[in-house]
């Protein structure tokens, strides 16, 4: 028995994705209502599921999850490509996911030591016909519900403290550690088996009309957050090409020491934090890996910091928090048995300071989605278009002023 809400996408066979991983209890009912609220999400739907499940024993238990669906309208498919996101993040749950686990295992980290960044997977598909390679509107990936085991979401018009900070950083730095230990330990695995589903791709190839509006309309935010001023908004304008065309091009250094699986997505609204009883953050899951690709770990760190950060912190602790990041680093890479030999933190910080300025433009490209009013901007047109807020200008300003006192904006 099925209970949907009026207006939500069906998920047909929804029993088939979801019953083999389960340990052997099958789906009784459920109950299906919307998640976010527009505005929240763009690139796909997102579906609260509250099931019923009858275990093996003929009892019955409550179980909450997340269904994700691709978008329906066909300018957000064009925009976000399912069809290339969808086997990505898909990829995360069903392979790298799993082989990091082993890897861990077999380096006798206890289980409760394992890196703890991902949601429960709960199965996917990405369509109904099973022998299909692409992706369609049947597509579904279903997850635990972090706010059933009391996950908060970051709150994007909120920017990071000191705590939430750190704690990112470091997940972060695990998050990007594992897979440069399963390159070394296990190159046969991390070749044949991950590293398909994470080659670099241009995420607005199939919208050029969009990426014109995204570029013409960041430089009238640029120009009302700098008075105008030639110098910036003329290095924000190059820096857009250098970022559109890094996008669009091979990796440079494919298989660097700092190469590894980056989210390309790693802001505020992609993380979920657990508290303890005086409100500091005690755990931390990521979503939303849709974009996830194999380049620097350089791009993920400035890009967060950028855009995610409290100005005032990133502008007093830059170093202190690429430091850390390092040191979650470096300590992941020893505890799994890697070779560190190329891993040091000048040549981490030379590795920063080589790909920090391509995501000065990416931050600024951002803003808008951050800082966008919900209550208002729910159409992805209205935030590409409309003007931007004096919220967004001074935000932009923040950030052009730490791209140019920690030299990364050339």
């Amino acid at each position: 028995m099925e209970e949907v809400a009026k207006g939500l996408p069906e998920i047909l066979s929804f029993r088939e994705v979801l019953e083999p991983h389960l340990s052997g209890a099958r789906l009784f009912s459920y109950r299906m209502s919307s998640l976010t609220q527009p505005g929240d999400n763009y690139g796909s739907v997102l579906l609260a599921i509250d099931a019923r499940l009858e275990l093996p024993d003929g009892s019955l238990s409550e179980r909450q999850l997340v269904a994700k669906v691709p978008p329906k309208d066909p300018k957000f498919w064009q925009f976000f490509q399912p069809e290339r996101t969808c086997l990505t993040e898909n990829a995360v749950y069903q392979i790298l996911a799993p082989a990091l686990t082993t890897l861990q295992a077999e380096a006798g980290i206890p289980e409760e030591s394992h890196f703890a960044g991902f949601p429960r997977y709960y199965g996917s598909r990405i369509s109904l016909d099973p022998d299909s390679p692409k992706v369609d509107e049947d597509a579904v990936l279903v997850l635990e519900n972090l706010r059933s085991s009391d996950f908060l979401p970051g709150q994007r018009l909120r920017p990071m403290d000191m705590d939430h900070t750190r704690m990112a950083l470091q997940y972060l730095a695990e998050f990007h550690a594992l897979p440069v230990a399963l390159r070394q330990l296990k190159p046969h695995v991390f070749q044949e088996q991950v590293i398909p589903f994470f080659q670099k791709f241009d995420w607005h190839a199939a919208a050029p009309e969009w990426k014109a509006v995204m570029k013409a309309e960041t430089l009238e935010d640029i120009r009302q957050a700098t008075n105008n001023d030639p110098v910036l908004v003329s290095r924000v304008k190059e820096l857009s090409d250098k970022f559109f065309e890094f996008l669009a091009s091979p990796p440079d250094r494919p298989d660097g020491p700092f190469t590894s699986i980056i989210h390309c997505d790693y802001w505020i609204n992609n993380l979920m934090f657990q508290y303890d009883a005086s409100g500091k953050p005690t755990r931390l899951k990521i979503i939303d890996f849709q974009t996830a690709q194999y380049d620097s770990v350089g791009h993920d760190i400035i890009a967060f910091l950028l855009s995610s950060v409290d100005t005032a912190i990133v502008e007093i602790h830059f170093e202190h928090m690429l430091e850390t990041y390092y040191e979650a680093f470096e300590a992941c890479l020893r505890r799994v048995g890697a070779d560190l030999s190329g891993y040091s933190y000048p040549e981490f910080r030379a590795e920063v300071k080589r790909v920090a300025y391509l995501q000065v433009p990416h931050a600024i490209f951002m803003t808008r989605f951050i800082l966008a009013d919900s209550a208002s901007e729910k159409e992805l047109s209205d935030v590409l278009r409309n003007p931007g807020s004096e919220r967004i200008a001074r935000k932009l300003s923040q950030i052009l002023s730490l791209a140019q006192k920690f030299d990364i904006l050339y």
